[in-house]
Formats: C-alpha cells, structure tokens, sequence
C-alpha cells in the first residue's frame, strides 16, 4: 500500500496544527529525516497527513515534554530501535527521580527554615528587634 497523496499546502497545514509557519520550515530543516516534503513543479511545498502528523508530534515533544530538538530527533529517528528508547527512557525516569529527590530536599530545608523563623519571632523582644528589616 502506497502513501496518500500529498495533497496540503504549508498554510492549511500550519491552520490544522496550530504551528507558525515559519516553524513548520524550521521543522523541516532541523529534522530533515523525518519529512517527505513532495514539491509541485513551481516549487510548492505539498504535505500528506504523515506529515501533519509528525509535526503535531515533534510540537507536543517539544513544547508539552520539554524535549530539545536532538532529543526529538534521536527519539523519532529510532523507532524501529526499542532498545534504544527503552534506554533513554530509562535514563529519563533516572534523572526525573534525582530532580525531584532534590526537590524534596529543598522543600524540607524550607520548612526546617520556616520552623527557625517562627521561633525567632515568638522568641524575646530582642531576637523579634533582629528580625526587624531596616
């Protein structure tokens, strides 16, 4: 089975997917392997839905997932390689876990610190007079 013509211009594509496009040209030259961009004789871009596709998915990795173009690129580029995602994605969890162990960490010496403040101000007179901003 073949693919489907393609038939979209770069504008009715850039009205479906809500992407600029100047950004769907940037898509295009950063991630060149993964658009079959056809062109009509007079040089007009023309898109079939696989497109369309791939570029909703490279906005939501982008924007929605915080990936970085590289990342993007090296994710949709080894479909066909689950062990290679299964590896990133690994490495993700890894370093999203680390994140939010330290984010705990933080939030703890917050309220160690929030503890601190409350006695200082509940203390005398004098400590409440440090506390004081000038």
């Amino acid at each position: 089975m073949g693919r489907e013509p393609a038939a979209l211009r770069i504008s009715a594509v850039a009205r479906r997917t809500g992407i600029p496009i100047t950004t769907l040209r940037f898509y295009e030259r950063e991630l060149p392997s993964l658009f079959q961009i056809r062109k009509t004789a007079g040089g007009h871009r023309r898109y079939g839905e696989i497109e369309v596709s791939r570029f909703v998915t490279v906005r939501r990795l982008t924007e929605e997932q915080g990936l970085r173009l590289a990342e993007v690129r090296r994710a949709l580029s080894s479909r066909d390689e689950p062990d290679v995602l299964r590896e990133e994605l690994d490495q993700m969890r890894e370093t999203q876990a680390a994140e939010n162990d330290a984010l705990q960490e933080l939030l703890r010496r917050i309220g160690e610190l929030e503890g601190r403040v409350a006695a200082l101000e509940a203390g005398s007179p004098r400590r409440r007079r440090w506390l004081r901003r000038p």
